[in-house]
């Protein structure tokens, strides 16, 4: 009798473990997927940050080109005075136009590629915002399916423990009578 009893404590003890694992299983994945998210999430923030940061290189750098453009061409109006042309007229106008043109293109291109940068870096934070999203919820299926597999496990061991122990009825044989009931009356 002690070695059955001993057989059942370990059935026991082996199906709590087992639905136990699954359960602690399913958890250290929504652990790990949380994780994920967190990191996912920092991303973003980074992605944010280095947004803005390249919006306002872009304004400072167009700021240092209209200061160049500025000095470049108050040099061509001293220089034209200089040989004694007029300023503001004919071909004098002309070149410092072309010039002012020309530091306004590059300073528009440098406002625009930082524009650039910086919406891509937004659309990289919606990205990882979306993926944090993502593993949150790959997260909270495991875990689901870790609590649904340990009550599996549990319920599963439970019948199988039930059956074996000697007391219990087996379905389909609750008519036929234990073996000592035979010999009462079937004496061979």
């Amino acid at each position: 009798m002690c070695t059955i009893e001993a057989a059942i404590a370990s059935s026991v003890l082996g199906t709590l473990v087992s639905g136990g694992g699954a359960v602690y299983q399913g958890r250290m994945a929504q652990q790990n997927a949380n994780y994920q998210a967190q990191l996912a999430n920092y991303n973003a923030k980074v992605s944010e940050n280095n947004a803005i940061m390249q919006t306002q290189a872009a304004d400072a750098d167009a700021d240092t080109i209209d200061r160049r453009r500025k000095v470049a061409l108050a040099q061509g109006q001293v220089s034209f005075a200089k040989s004694g042309v007029v300023i503001n007229e004919g071909t004098t106008l002309d070149v410092l136009g072309g010039m002012a043109a020309e530091f306004e293109l590059d300073r528009l291109n440098r406002l625009h590629q930082g524009e650039v940068q910086s919406r891509a870096n937004m659309i990289g934070a919606q990205q990882d915002r979306s993926n944090a999203g993502g593993l949150l919820a790959q997260g909270n299926a495991a875990m689901t399916a870790g609590l649904i597999s340990g009550a599996g496990t549990l319920a599963a061991g439970g019948g199988q423990i039930a059956m074996s122990m000697p007391s219990a009825k087996k379905p389909g044989l609750s008519s036929i009578p234990q073996q000592s009931s035979y010999s009462q009356y079937y004496p061979f």
